[in-house]
């Protein structure tokens, strides 16, 4: 049996959800968190203050799903913003390429259903 030493820094999960992209609803979840739509492609994620996101100890997993309203999947960016120690903004853009561009660079919020997962080393990190 192989040694141990890659399960040493165990993960726990902190917290996960399934989020609707029309509301920011969330019916898959745990751990207290709170979900909500702000706006055209932003979602705020909250977590209890005693969950608090330790950016040193936690890994933060967002996972796209098809659109909404069930039209055509398109290519989805988002970026995950520190909103503050117990909550998080994600923001979704459409990943169309402007006219000769061959790079995303003009992109548009769009709302996206996502799967969240926050997850936390159980060792204390070094200094």
């Amino acid at each position: 049996m192989p040694a141990l030493n890659f399960s040493a820094p165990n993960l726990a999960i902190v917290a996960y959800a399934e989020v609707d992209g029309a509301t920011g609803a969330s019916t898959k979840l745990n751990s207290g968190l709170v979900t909500s739509r702000v706006g055209m492609g932003g979602y705020l994620v909250l977590l209890p203050t005693n969950l608090n996101v330790n950016e040193e100890q936690d890994l933060i997993f967002v996972q796209p799903k098809s659109n909404p309203d069930g039209s055509g999947v398109v290519a989805k960016d988002f970026v995950i913003q520190d909103a503050f120690a117990s909550g998080k903004n994600i923001i979704f853009f459409d990943g169309a390429l402007a006219a000769g561009a061959t790079v995303p660079v003009e992109s548009t919020r769009i709302d996206s259903t996502f799967f969240l997962l926050i997850l936390r080393t159980t060792i204390t990190p070094t200094v």
